[in-house]
């Protein structure tokens, strides 16, 4: 008799298609203001990302690396949750998120410079680093509304620091949402710099290099699984 396997999906390294698709639910539905089932859009995409993220940079193989970053997220998720966003739990919340971040962000790099050729894998890869900036720097503004006296941004709401981010991300520099605490203006000129230089340097020369083999790589060094 046929044997009927239950479909189960099971990410593998460097593919980081499904990564890159919960990095932009993420940012889209994340802290809109709009209502409830946004907000759980939102928080489902970034939980989404960080599976996807673990998966696809090996983070999930890793013995201790791995239960760190669960609990410093899961402990940022509750401190998130049981704290007003202006409150200092909740800005230690954000930064563990931040934190987490962080981690895939290295993890992807890394696994992205093992690449020998440029395939369609490392352009998703890239360009999922990218918009992961924007969503490790917006965490950190919403650290800095917990733990700053006054506000950061004018105007001061909540809702603003996805969109604000990626607007000093790209350095678009529309004007209508300006940082107005000193230490918010800092890391403003941080994240428009780190901007600048990763699209011009990595976004670039791998585009440019895609579907050829990378010179700086040895054979054998990494693999695309593609």
């Amino acid at each position: 008799m046929p044997v009927h396997r239950r479909w189960r999906w099971t990410p593998r390294l460097d593919q980081f298609g499904a990564l890159l698709f919960f990095l932009v639910v993420a940012f889209l539905f994340s802290g809109v203001g709009d209502g409830p089932w946004l907000t759980r859009i939102g928080s489902v995409a970034n939980l989404g990302a960080i599976i996807a993220g673990f998966s696809a940079t090996g983070l999930r193989e890793d013995r201790w690396r791995r239960p760190v970053f669960i609990v410093v997220g899961l402990v940022g998720l509750v401190l998130l949750v049981a704290f007003e966003p202006t409150t200092f739990g909740a800005g230690v919340g954000a930064l563990l998120q931040a934190v987490v971040l962080g981690a895939i962000l290295g993890a992807l790099t890394r696994r992205i410079l093992q690449h020998e050729e440029v395939t369609l894998s490392t352009i998703l890869g890239v360009v999922s680093a990218y918009v992961l900036i924007g969503l490790l720097f917006a965490w950190v503004y919403l650290s800095l509304v917990g733990f700053r006296p006054g506000p950061i941004l004018d105007p001061s709401t909540t809702d603003v620091p996805v969109y604000y981010s990626f607007v000093v991300l790209t350095t678009l520099g529309f004007g209508d949402i300006t940082p107005v605490d000193e230490f918010a203006e800092r890391i403003t000129a941080l994240e428009a710099v780190t901007g600048q230089i990763f699209l011009a340097t990595v976004v670039a020369r791998f585009v440019a290099m895609y579907g050829q083999r990378r010179p700086d790589v040895k054979a054998g060094e990494g693999t695309t699984d593609s």
